[in-house]
């Protein structure tokens, strides 16, 4: 880049195309990196014209292409150059004529070329007699060409060009988003959090099934370890004393305990011991940080993968707990439950009603009639991912009645699966466990609590 300096002196200075398109306006276009004095006549010759023309329709560069034909348009009219700047250095705009380009005499220009054009028209210029001449451009190749034939040239450093412009596209899409906020203003505003414990690193155990020698040796110990109890008490001579304290049917559920029930437990160990290894305490929380209330809000909570449980789940390594003898004359005693019992409990409007319960499934849902502003919401259960490769995201999604469309909040779970077989977890002779789990503290808590409702003690199924 040259720069001409201390010019008392008429100086011809040709603009491409792309200072006028791409450029700050004329005016207030730095000149001083041209001259710090003097005058600058400003020739557009019709090569660059012609690519202003070409742009006169064009979404991004029409409106400056059209701008710079009003411009021009009375210097071409009239003939005289229009003053763009009166200070120093002073600056003036003009239309070029060429005389007819002799282009057997410049071999390396291309006459369909139109930087090859400009540089040529440039140095036919009519009526022209000064040799102080210099061609601006932003652009590199149209200053090779000048360079070459003797033109001084100027490349138009950042500071000439306008700041970048949105396209089209992003126009349109910032006033979607400008739409999408006036309808908002009449929509509550809500806050998701969702917390996972123990999840960094995130592993997950893959335990083997048992071998059909394991599993016989499993159902071994926990015979042992659970034998059969005393059934009544007898007299010297054979006779019940009292009441008829013999449980008639324990001997059947005992028998049923030992073939059925152990065994099958003993198949499913490993399927048991990752239900209480990989299980994660999850919480969600809603708050509604707006000043517009959520009417009939609906909270979806779901798991891409494993399952959901409102309440932690008690799994015992011990295996399923053995039928106890029972009086028959307990069985005459069963629970009063009055209509107070029987009704469900009304929900007010402010408060969350379960509409899907969260047991052992992928998705459990709650509803509330009125989310008042500042109103805090709280879900509470456990995340058990599979022992899979999917991916684990935990998904929360929000409607409400006068919300357009729906509020979704992800985390998503990198999972790190080991697989292990059931002897690196517990010691197969006397089943205790060799690591500790994740819900170990919530369960103690729960139970020294009394809180045995918020349990669910898993072996029921079997």
């Amino acid at each position: 880049m040259e720069v001409s300096s201390n010019l008392s002196t008429e100086l011809i200075a040709f603009l491409d195309a792309n200072i006028i398109l791409e450029g700050k306006p004329l005016a207030d276009l730095p000149w001083h990196d041209v001259a710090s004095e003097g005058v600058i006549r400003l020739l557009i010759v019709p090569q660059a014209m012609e690519e202003i023309d070409a742009k006169k329709r064009d979404g991004r560069l029409g409106p400056h292409a059209r701008a710079f034909n009003r411009l021009i348009a009375p210097a071409v009219i009239k003939g005289h150059p229009i003053v763009l700047r009166d200070e120093r250095p002073r600056v003036e705009l003009q239309m070029a004529t060429c005389s007819r380009v002799p282009w057997d005499e410049y071999d390396e220009l291309d006459p369909g070329d139109g930087d090859s054009r400009i540089v040529a028209e440039a140095l036919n210029v009519r009526n022209i007699h000064s040799d102080n001449r210099i061609l601006i451009s932003h652009d590199i190749k149209p200053l090779v060409y000048a360079r070459g034939r003797g033109l001084r040239v100027l490349q138009a450093s950042d500071d000439w060009l306008r700041a970048p412009e949105p396209s089209p596209k992003d126009k349109e899409i910032q006033r979607l988003k400008q739409q999408v906020a006036e309808f908002k203003k009449d929509e509550p505003i809500f806050d998701v959090s969702i917390e996972v414990c123990d999840s960094t690193p995130f592993e997950v155990l893959r335990i083997e099934a048992l071998a059909p020698a394991q599993a016989e040796g499993l159902t071994e110990t926990i015979k042992r370890l659970n034998p059969k109890k005393p059934n009544g008490i007898d007299d010297v001579y054979g006779l019940r004393i009292g009441f008829n304290e013999r449980d008639s049917s324990y001997d059947g559920k005992y028998k049923s305990y030992v073939s059925r029930i152990i065994p099958a437990f003993a198949s499913k160990f490993h399927e048991k011991l990752e239900l209480l290894f990989n299980q994660r305490l999850l919480k969600v929380v809603v708050t509604n940080v707006g000043p517009i209330r959520a009417d009939h809000l609906v909270v979806v909570v779901e798991t891409s993968d494993g399952m959901l449980n409102d309440r932690v789940i008690a799994v015992s390594q011990n295996g399923p707990p053995p039928p106890v003898p029972r009086p028959d004359y307990f069985r005459s005693f069963e629970p009063h439950r009055g209509m107070r019992d029987l009704l469900p409990a009304r929900v007010g409007r402010h408060e969350f009603e379960t509409t899907r319960e969260a047991r052992r499934t992928a998705m459990a849902e709650q509803s509330c009639e009125d989310f008042r502003s500042g109103q805090c919401h709280t879900f509470e259960g456990v995340l058990t991912p599979s022992s899979s490769g999917e991916e684990l995201i935990v998904r929360v999604k929000l409607t409400a009645k006068n919300f357009r469309g729906e509020h979704i909040n992800e985390l998503k779970l990198k999972k790190r699966i080991k697989s292990v077989h059931a002897e690196a977890v517990i010691d197969m002779n006397t089943l205790e466990l060799k690591r500790d789990y994740s819900t170990e503290e919530e369960i103690d808590r729960l139970l020294d609590a009394q809180a045995y409702d918020q349990i669910e003690w898993d072996g029921s199924e079997l």
